[in-house]
């Protein structure tokens, strides 16, 4: 995709990202479980369209530092990276893309880097203020007898082994169930509580994705056999002590100017219902909120044509 660059963004931290054009700069923030990789249909359209573009390997996975304790993993630390590239590339003003996690961490930047964020465009998953409740007593007011993904997620080492079992197939599986190709919701269908998070899901068909080939999703598999599982789920062990750093922003309004896209097959606005009309009153210079019929999670990578339009609009439009 471009220039590969490693940096120490903290104390045995460093942060490995590719870089391609000139001009203004983004920074594109993958989610998980996925890589810099993901975001490889936007870089060649930002370029030509006159901007410079980062793509990171965000903390915790492929090529970048990997440390393996749960606490490395606040949104804070994640925005720090983020602003480290930013600073060693020489860029004074920067938009923030993120997509699923990735998403978090842009709206993070830019309430912790007001100077320096001068916009955010976010896929997938909507901006919220800081919730004070526990979140486990959040997983059991929204989940008490279903199998929920993030509570699975907090005990170390048992998602890790299920997923590394096979790991090829296990990415494989996410990534349809989570597309526009699989049933609508399939993700969050009843399970029970206790069960794995794998079986009972839909099986993904013969042959490569609609959306990735079978030479990317090795490029996946192979980045995870070298990392593991461990750390990019340790960013889902790190909920109540983002929520405690985000609380001291205060209102978390989004000043910057902003957008949200997302495919109308989105599991997240399946599993947070109102979180579009939660998100409206903290963004206080919203420019669009872009909805993609058909689409589902991957959306950069199920649809990246209306995905660049959208984005480069938007860079345009802050950066004049």
């Amino acid at each position: 995709m471009g220039k590969k660059i490693s940096i120490a963004s903290a104390p045995d931290i460093r942060i490995s990202f590719e870089v391609a054009g000139e001009g203004p700069l983004l920074i594109l923030m993958h989610g998980w479980p996925e890589l810099g990789l993901s975001w490889r249909h936007q870089v060649a359209p930002l370029v030509e369209a006159g901007f410079r573009v980062a793509v990171p390997d965000m903390r915790g996975y492929g090529d970048s530092s990997h440390p393996f304790e749960p606490g490395l993993y606040t949104l804070d630390a994640l925005a720090d990276d983020m602003a480290a590239i930013a600073r060693s590339l020489g860029a004074a003003k920067w938009i923030a893309v993120g997509h699923d996690w990735g998403a978090p961490v842009a709206w993070r930047c830019a309430l912790r880097f007001p100077e320096e964020v001068a916009g955010v465009f976010c896929l997938s998953v909507p901006h919220a203020p800081s919730s004070p409740m526990a979140s486990v007593e959040s997983f059991e007011l929204a989940w008490p007898d279903s199998f929920y993904y993030v509570r699975y997620f907090q005990e170390q080492g048992v998602a890790e082994a299920e997923f590394e079992a096979d790991i090829r197939a296990s990415l494989k599986k996410i990534y349809y169930v989570l597309s526009g190709d699989a049933p609508k919701y399939e993700w969050i269908k009843h399970r029970p509580k206790d069960a794995p998070m794998l079986p009972g899901l839909a099986d993904p068909p013969a042959g490569a994705l609609s959306f990735m080939s079978d030479e990317e999703l090795d490029r996946y598999a192979a980045a995870y056999a070298r990392t593991g599982f461990a750390p990019p789920i340790n960013w889902y062990r790190n909920l109540d002590a983002s929520a405690e750093q985000g609380r001291a922003y205060g209102d978390e309004v989004i000043r910057q100017p902003s957008a949200f896209l997302y495919g109308d097959k989105e599991i997240v606005l399946g599993m947070v219902p109102g979180a579009l009309e939660r998100q409206r009153p903290v963004l206080a210079n919203c420019r669009g909120e872009i909805a993609i019929p058909d689409a589902g999670h991957w959306i950069q990578q199920e649809r990246p044509d209306e995905v660049n339009r959208a984005l480069i609009a938007f860079a345009r439009d802050v950066f004049g």
